[in-house]
């Protein structure tokens, strides 16, 4: 592949973090997007039709999930398989290790540096097929990031409660509490938490759901947020939202998450949470 780009190809279910990879990508020369896909179903088609070298898979997406697009690879007839980069915010050895029964190259843990990524792109395209997971080599330990993020973490052994949780992190940030859309992100938050798949239909039904709650309209429910986001980013806790939202911060230059992203991250991390309180 000497003198030639290579083809990088993102399948993943945020669309904020879509637009940051593409635009750390369009800086360097040696690599081109080649598409997006945010879901699996639609990330197996886009493997076909742009015959990438590296696909970048998060694990967690509608319809069809990494594992899922992992395990069908095999099945496209493709005389040239892609590497592949995972993208999870979950430090799980169950998961790597299935990862790499079907065929991933890398396993990177989210939120991630610029410097990694692009390094485990150009890694992976050049050594022979074999998961890397190191832990000198990682931005961020997800179990560190969660100790070094929560000075007031629950005692070991005390009840996960989702809802306090969620209140403790929105309360760090710097949330405001007296605005009605605090209500709203806290209620978002807790059901995309709950299920996963809500990320994939925030208009269509997560909205709808949380407008239901409160005898109000979705479209009440997405302005109440998105102000109260801005708010927050303008008057929050700066050191919090660094350590949560992490590379976007920078990437975004001042502005704002959308919603979905915000309650997406807040959401990985209390995922993360809980996969470690039942350990």
């Amino acid at each position: 592949m000497a003198g030639e780009k290579t083809r990088v190809l993102v399948i993943e279910n945020n669309k904020d973090l879509c637009e940051v990879i593409e635009a750390l990508l369009r800086e360097e020369e040696d690599m081109d997007l080649v598409g997006v896909a945010y879901d699996g179903v639609q990330g197996l088609d886009m493997i076909v039709q742009t015959r990438p070298d590296v696909v970048l898979l998060d694990i967690i997406m509608p319809y069809l999930d990494g594992m899922g697009v992992l395990s069908q690879l095999d099945d496209l007839g493709l005389e040239h398989r892609p590497r592949i980069v995972v993208l999870s915010a979950f430090e799980e050895e169950d998961m790597v290790r299935r990862c790499a029964r079907l065929g991933a190259d890398y396993y990177l843990l989210k939120p991630f540096d610029r410097d990694n990524l692009i390094s485990r792109i150009r890694q992976v395209v050049h050594v022979e097929p074999a998961i890397a997971k190191p832990k000198a080599d990682r931005a961020y330990c997800a179990r560190e990031r969660s100790r070094e993020r929560d000075g007031d973490r629950r005692p070991r052994g005390a009840q996960f409660d989702l809802e306090t949780e969620t209140t403790r992190i929105l309360y760090n940030l710097g949330v405001p509490t007296y605005f009605k859309g605090y209500c709203y992100i806290k209620e978002t938050i807790v059901l995309v938490t709950r299920d996963i798949g809500l990320l994939g239909a925030v208009t269509k039904s997560l909205y709808p759901k949380v407008a239901e709650k409160y005898g109000t309209t979705p479209l009440i429910v997405e302005a109440a947020i998105r102000y109260t986001i801005q708010k927050t980013w303008k008057q929050g806790n700066p050191d919090c939202i660094n350590k949560v939202f992490g590379y976007a911060v920078n990437l975004r230059n001042g502005k704002p998450p959308t919603n979905s992203f915000f309650i997406a991250k807040i959401a990985e991390e209390l995922r993360l949470e809980m996969l470690e309180h039942a350990q």
